[in-house]
C-alpha cells in the first residue's frame, strides 16, 4: 500500500476540514454539493492508498461514528478496511465511539458511496462531531488515533 489518503469537505467552518488540515500528509477536500463532489471524486487518483474520509454529524458530541457502509439506488457497498486498530486506539484515548451499519442519506453517503466504487472498497469513512461540540483535545485526541503526525 502506497500511504493514507485523507478526505475531508470545503469550508473553514466544517470540522472535517479543520481536522484534516491538520496534518502535513496526502489530504483532499470535496466539494459540497452532490454533483461537485462526484467530479472531485472522479478526478482524484487514488491508487491503492487507505483512504480516510472524515464528515461532520451535528448530533455527536465528543464521540464518533464508523460508518461501514453507502448505499445508492439500492445497491449497498461495504468498507473492505479492519477497522480494528483505530477502535484499539479510541479505547486506549478513552474517545467514545460506535459503529454504524446503517446508510446516511446526505453528501457523506454520496461521496463515501463514489469513494468505495473508486477506491475497490479501501475506504472507511468517520463522521466526527461539529466544532462547536468538540474541545481542542479531542480533536488532538483523533489526530493520534488516525496517524496524523504533522511531519
Amino acid at each position: 500500500m502506497k500511504g493514507i489518503l485523507y478526505v475531508g469537505f470545503k469550508g473553514k467552518n466544517n470540522s472535517s476540514f479543520v481536522l484534516v488540515n491538520k496534518i502535513n500528509k496526502d489530504r483532499y477536500y470535496l466539494t459540497n454539493s452532490f454533483s461537485g463532489l462526484k467530479k472531485d471524486i472522479d478526478n482524484l487518483i487514488v491508487d491503492d492508498r487507505l483512504v480516510i474520509m472524515f464528515g461532520l454529524d451535528k448530533t455527536l458530541f465528543n464521540k464518533i461514528r464508523f460508518d461501514l457502509y453507502a448505499e445508492k439506488n439500492g445497491e449497498k457497498l461495504k468498507t473492505n478496511v479492519d477497522i480494528s486498530e483505530y477502535v484499539n486506539k479510541l479505547k486506549e484515548l478513552d474517545i467514545d465511539y460506535y459503529i454504524s451499519k446503517n446508510t446516511t442519506k446526505y453528501l457523506c453517503n454520496e461521496a463515501y458511496y463514489h469513494m468505495l466504487n473508486k477506491s475497490e472498497g479501501n475506504v472507511i469513512f468517520i463522521h466526527i462531531p461539529s466544532l462547536p461540540h468538540m474541545n481542542e483535545e479531542f480533536v488532538e485526541k483523533l489526530v493520534e488515533v488516525f496517524g496524523f503526525d504533522n511531519g
